[in-house]
């Protein structure tokens, strides 16, 4: 039995995968970037 070769191989699924990744990245960057300003100007 080959784990690799399966019906939904991570090559099918690799480009929804990436942007699916890198829009999830963005989201937690800005949301940490915004926490981050908000502290700061209550802080300050």
């Amino acid at each position: 039995m080959n784990p690799v070769a399966t019906e939904d191989s991570a090559l099918d699924a690799q480009p929804r995968s990436i942007w699916k990744a890198l829009r999830d990245l963005a989201i937690s960057t800005i949301v940490v970037t915004a926490i981050a300003l908000i502290v700061g100007f209550i802080s300050a």
